[in-house]
């Protein structure tokens, strides 16, 4: 059985997804919902909280805001975990490379994915990037993207959890398992054969800095990873080089970002109203 964990804003999760999961997942499983609406977990708590609760030997953690493009799904996942008996984690979203350096393996351009995105008119497009798969519908990588990811439960049972004693907030939690997985010897692989709508894109603030920071403080001797490319010294130096400056560019967007939407900016911006529009009116 696959155990579904969500970490929701309400203590059920949207009738849509709902029906979404039952309609297309085509396998036994349960939905594990972790109310969240009082802010009273962090991502680590809750998934935490939901391993705990899960009765399936493979758990599925997912955002409350994706679903699922293509029916059949589980029957994909439960196949694929008893095929490969030392896969540990699965997603559809992942990277090939994780540099030693305070950065996101998504930050490196050596990633593999296929989703969909929600565009403004509300459509979705197919995002993709196959460069490193040869035709294959499943490759290995060294990290994956939390917005899903099944992972073995047995590990749970006895080797890896989320470190809700390093980390708080909702970010890196994906990266630091993939990391636990790794030293157990299992690995990690990307799906094509799962198509996944996801209807937002993620976000940088403060706590996602910091604990890129404390990740790469507590990995930093494992590092850096390659898993399922072959990356020659140089090139890796190259795709490092890369993070730092894509991750500086983001630091800087997402202070950017906070000011002007800071209390302070607001202010100024109304305060500042009618003198744009009598220079509009009289001055232009």
């Amino acid at each position: 059985m696959i155990s579904i964990v969500i970490c929701n804003r309400y203590s059920t999760i949207a009738l849509g997804l709902a029906r979404n999961i039952k309609d297309t997942i085509g396998a036994e499983y349960e939905v594990v919902c972790i109310d969240n609406a009082d802010g009273h977990y962090n991502i680590f708590q809750a998934y935490n909280e939901g391993v705990q609760r899960a009765k399936g030997d493979i758990v599925c953690f997912m955002h409350d805001d994706i679903s699922f493009h293509k029916k059949g799904w589980g029957i994909v996942v439960e196949k694929l975990f008893a095929d490969n008996q030392k896969l540990g984690a699965l997603g559809v979203d992942g990277g090939h490379f994780m540099p030693d350096c305070p950065c996101s393996w998504s930050t490196c351009f050596t990633t593999s994915f296929r989703t969909w995105r929600t565009e403004s008119d509300g459509s979705h497009q197919p995002y993709s990037n196959t460069e490193y798969t040869n035709g294959q519908s499943n490759v290995e990588v060294a990290s994956i993207d939390g917005l899903w990811m099944c992972i073995r439960r047995s590990l749970f049972d006895s080797a890896i959890r989320f470190d809700d004693r390093t980390f708080s907030g909702f970010h890196c939690y994906d990266s630091d398992i993939s990391m636990q997985i790794l030293q157990t010897g299992y690995y990690i692989m990307v799906t094509f054969d799962i198509e996944i709508i996801h209807n937002s894109y993620g976000t940088y603030n403060k706590t996602y800095f910091n604990n890129i920071e404390l990740w790469h403080k507590k990995w930093h001797e494992q590092l850096p990873v390659v898993r399922g490319i072959d990356l020659t010294e140089r090139e890796q130096q190259i795709h490092t080089r890369y993070a730092i400056e894509l991750m500086e560019r983001l630091r800087n967007d997402a202070y950017l970002y906070t000011r002007l939407h800071s209390p302070e900016y607001r202010l100024g911006h109304s305060l500042l109203k009618p003198w744009r529009f009598l220079k509009r009116k009289f001055f232009s």
